[in-house]
């Protein structure tokens, strides 16, 4: 699986359909409009990022660790060359064939077009045919309605929920685990 993610680390961006690829992100894809998303409350409003500051430094940092790292494939998400957020798969447990799905629409401009969408079918189906995943999840603040159903319209299922998990705009909200297992996997 190791050979695969550094093949895939380094292949041409993946067409997706209506002018959306998914490719690597380097050092050249962090400009400010992508540290300003990081920082944004509302962008980050139902991410664990909306706890820190990024910038510059770190922000490299991140996209280092992530294309050298084994277990986790990291994709800016680009609409007609424009990167307009993030996608990832990690960490990737090569034993069980499992694998947690993340995703971030930062171009605001661009909520609600059906990027996360068709984003997260494309990098599905790149866990489930090329990695030979059986398994991908994610995890969601239960008041994150546009997660839920971009998942459930992937065919992600609710497969649980942790009462009270995080506290976001001061307030208790479930988190909710979704799953997708792979049809020919066992």
């Amino acid at each position: 699986m190791i050979e695969t993610l550094v093949r895939l680390k380094s292949a041409p961006p993946h067409l997706i359909g209506q002018g959306l690829t998914l490719q690597t992100l380097t050092e050249v894809d962090i400009t400010s409009s992508y540290i300003d998303w990081m920082n944004d409350p509302e962008i980050v409003k139902y991410t664990e990022q909306r706890f820190h500051s990024a910038n510059a430094d770190n922000t490299i940092l991140y996209i280092n660790q992530m294309a050298e790292s084994p277990a986790d494939l990291f994709y800016g998400i680009y609409l007609d060359g424009m990167h307009v957020g993030t996608i990832k798969l990690g960490a990737i447990n090569a034993r069980h064939k499992t694998a947690d799905l993340s995703y971030i629409i930062g171009a605001r401009q661009h909520w609600g077009k059906g990027i996360a969408s068709l984003s997260i079918a494309a990098m599905t189906e790149i866990g489930f045919s090329q990695l030979n995943l059986v398994k991908i999840c994610a995890g969601i603040y239960a008041n994150n309605i546009g997660s839920l159903r971009v998942l459930e319209k992937n065919g992600f299922l609710l497969e649980g929920v942790r009462k009270a998990q995080y506290l976001c705009e001061d307030q208790r909200v479930d988190g909710l685990i979704y799953g997708k297992i792979h049809k020919t996997g066992a």
